[in-house]
């Protein structure tokens, strides 16, 4: 047969180039990301139950029948109850108020911190200790030789206690217990009872009284505590001279303010009397007990007389000595006369001055003459001398004073935090022995509260209880299950290792997804929707009972490999793929049909195609074309390597497409490795690359050696992979023996998905499809 060639020389330097550029492009996933990654995949756990739903149906329904069994053939029940008064009621809390002098009932008297609309009982733990061992223990006890199969542990776990409730919660605790003898009902509910009724009247009493016997220990300690506190307060106020430290503040305040203000008016008049005194000094020109002397000796008159004879002789030698000479008996008689009065003069000042004046004014014959003006003088002076020295004197008295002030207002903060916290340690003392007092008091009207027992108000009685409707134990036992049944499910499903879900693919795979291929339609059916025109067709899956579609133009079937073939025409734009490998890891997971699929899409996008069926040990496309031409035998692959016929003219056109050939596996073989792996297998790979845009190889699956000696001579392998087909360790083994042969894979292909995407309905308005399974 005839076929067109496609012009052009065959470049083997391009061909090794482009097959470079497509081997190391598939370290992401084309697709996207799974998006329910890191969370419950719902939808997979649906698929897990809709493969397993034998196991989910069979389950249901031996639980749904051992639940009618049961219902069936169980005893009846007997239940029992009692009730139970827990607290006293208004009539009791008015006798109680009148022992405490009071006319308020005791709720109202507010003495254990609880509101009169409140209880001051804890429930929930009053209702745990009625559950414990200390009284259901021996219950149990008492029951078992008649009921051996009763211990506590079952006693507690029969019994139910809660709080009634009208309008709001009451005081009152309902005691059920349910078994299948009525007897035991009775005589459990009744025993119960009595170790209720006897904890009331005991063991309720034993936590109050320990509080009283508590309160009855402490209180000595707070005495002393007290009765020490007060003792140190008052030895700190007779130590410190004080009996508040806030009082002293204020007084210490107030006396150096006073003592500030004497100190500046102490210090203004002993500056001006210093200043008289030095003026007073400067005018006698004496210090103060000489003008003292000086104005005692002027008014002696003895002194003065021997004063004026003295200096009566003073004048007479005076005038002598101008007219006699020193040696004249008369100036010697005079000297003589004046010598002799001299001692008396100093006899007399001695005596006039005592021996404090005399010693400080030891020649008091030279002091000067003190006239009327000098005598006022002198004694003003002896006067401010004296005020200076009173002033001094007081000025110092006044500074050591404040020093004294000073000190103890330093002292004052130290006085005042030591008495602070005596006053404070008193305080928390004293408020500590009036709250032991007043709690003792409340704990005994306590005690004569608790003293009335509590009341059964409800005695035991005991009824049989209806078993529950048969529907109701179905509904229940149908829905256990059904749960049971879907748990089992997913385990099983769990442990198979087949792969259903992209997500479950996507983690065992590292090489992109490059397309999406849903369940294949019915194809009858789809011939309805197919129009009048003969031009095209799609090739169907090799089935013995399966036509060549034509004109399908809407499948998601068909549309999903069209979306294939471009992302394959995607990967370089600038060296596209001119052949590949399509193979799988395990036979019948759909290569044969994505190979012949993928032709018809890319032929259908104008590029010459050539789909060559290079499985020698299994040839598919064989009945294909043995159908349209009805001969037994068609010359193919292995008759070109042969030699026996050319590749031009073993090429056929499918009837009803232009561009779309196929080249069959030919004469069979019993060597496919060696046709496969020899030169005139390249020269034919090549040959067809240089007169086809794009060449097919359906192989082997990748558990041969076949597909392996054929990839490298392509441009790199298109992996199949069918959900619910292949097996995970089938698949690791499938890609570690690609990464150890390095070859260049293009990506893998997902057959059999259930949810084609949002292309399934497009164009389709509200027509429903059913795909084929």
């Amino acid at each position: 047969m005839s076929i067109v060639v496609k012009p052009g020389e065959d470049n083997g330097q391009e061909s090794h180039l482009n097959r470079q550029s497509h081997s190391g492009m598939l370290n992401a996933d084309t697709l996207g990301t799974n998006s329910d990654e890191g969370g419950l995949d719902f939808s997979q756990v649906f698929g897990a139950i809709q493969r397993r739903i034998r196991i989910v149906i069979a389950i249901t329904i031996l639980a749904t029948g051992a639940t009618i069994v049961w219902n069936r053939t169980r005893p009846p029940a007997y239940e029992g109850s009692f009730k139970v008064l827990i607290e006293p009621v208004t009539v009791e809390g008015q006798v109680v108020s009148a022992v405490t002098g009071t006319r308020a009932s005791v709720e109202a008297q507010d003495l254990d911190g609880a509101h009169s609309s409140k209880t001051t009982l804890d429930y929930p733990t009053q209702i745990q200790l009625l559950l414990s061992s200390k009284i259901l223990l021996p219950v149990a006890t008492k029951l078992k030789p008649t009921y051996p199969q009763i211990s506590y542990e079952k006693l507690k776990a029969s019994l139910t206690i809660g709080r009634l409730k009208d309008t709001t919660e009451t005081k009152i605790l309902e005691v059920r217990y349910a078994s299948r003898s009525e007897n035991e009902t009775k005589q459990v509910l009744n025993l119960v009872s009595n170790a209720y009724i006897q904890y009331s009247l005991s063991e309720r009493q034993t936590n109050v009284r320990r509080a009283i016997k508590f309160v009855d220990d402490q209180l000595p300690n707070v005495k002393t505590q007290v009765s020490y506190l007060e003792s140190a307060l008052q030895n700190f106020r007779e130590k410190n001279q004080l009996i508040d430290p806030t009082t002293l503040g204020s007084q210490l305040g107030v006396q150096m303010s006073n003592t500030k203000q004497e100190q500046q008016t102490t210090q203004v008049e002993l500056a001006k009397a210093k200043q008289l005194y030095r003026s007073l000094e400067q005018q006698l020109q004496l210090q103060p007990k000489s003008a003292e002397a000086a104005s005692v000796l002027s008014e002696a008159p003895g002194y003065q007389q021997l004063v004026k004879q003295i200096q009566d002789i003073d004048v007479e030698l005076e005038g002598l000595s101008a007219e006699l000479t020193d040696e004249h008996p008369k100036i010697i008689s005079l000297r003589e006369k004046r010598k002799k009065l001299l001692p008396l003069l100093q006899a007399k000042s001695d005596s006039l001055l005592g021996s404090n004046l005399s010693q400080s004014t030891p020649n008091a014959q030279s002091l000067p003459y003190q006239n009327a003006l000098r005598q006022d003088l002198s004694k003003q002076f002896i006067a401010v001398a004296t005020q200076v020295k009173v002033l001094e004197a007081k000025l110092k008295s006044l500074n050591e004073a404040s020093q004294i002030l000073a000190t103890e207002t330093g002292k004052l903060p130290i006085i005042s935090r030591q008495y602070e916290n005596l006053q404070r340690q008193l305080k928390i003392a004293t408020e500590q022995l009036s709250k032991f007092l007043q709690k003792r008091e409340e704990l005994m009207i306590n005690a004569a509260r608790q003293e009335v027992p509590w009341e059964i108000i409800a005695a035991p009685s005991v009824g049989a209880v209806s078993s529950s409707g048969l529907l109701k134990d179905v509904v229940l036992g149908s829905i256990l299950g059904l749960l049971i049944g879907s748990g089992a499910a997913l385990v099983v499903d769990k442990m198979n290792d087949v792969i259903y879900s992209i997500k479950d693919l996507r983690e065992e795979i590292n090489i992109a997804i490059l397309g999406l291929i849903p369940q294949r339609e019915d194809e009858r059916k789809a011939l309805k929707h197919a129009n009048s025109r003969k031009d095209k067709g799609i090739l169907p899956p090799l089935s013995e009972d399966d036509e060549i579609v034509h004109h399908y133009r809407f499948s998601p079937f068909i549309e999903s490999f069209r979306a294939l073939n471009s992302q394959l025409r995607l990967l370089n734009p600038d060296l596209p793929i001119r052949s590949l490998v399509v193979s799988s890891a395990l036979p019948n997971e759909g290569k044969t049909t994505i190979a012949i699929q993928l032709a018809q899409a890319a032929a259908a996008m104008g590029q010459r195609v050539l789909l060559v069926n290079a499985d020698l040990r299994k040839p598919s496309l064989q009945n294909l074309v043995d159908r349209h031409h009805n001969r037994e035998t068609l010359e193919g692959l292995t008759d070109v390597i042969a030699g026996t016929t050319k590749l031009m003219d073993t090429v056929q056109l499918l009837p009803g497409e232009t561009n779309l050939f196929v080249l069959l596996a030919g004469s069979v073989t019993l060597d496919p490795t060696s046709i496969l792996s020899s030169k005139k297998m390249q020269e034919l790979v090549q040959n067809c690359e240089h007169n086809f845009d794009l060449v097919i190889y359906d192989t082997v699956p990748l558990n041969f050696a076949d597909s392996l000696l054929l990839i490298p001579q392509t441009d790199g392998l298109l992996m199949v992979t069918r959900l619910g087909k292949v097996h995970r360790e089938a698949l690791r083994n499938a890609l570690r023996t690609l990464e150890v042969s390095k070859v260049a894979v293009l990506g893998t292909v997902v057959n059999m998905v259930d949810d084609p995407g949002i292309v399934a309905n497009y164009g389709q308005n509200s027509t429903k499809r059913k795909v084929r399974s």
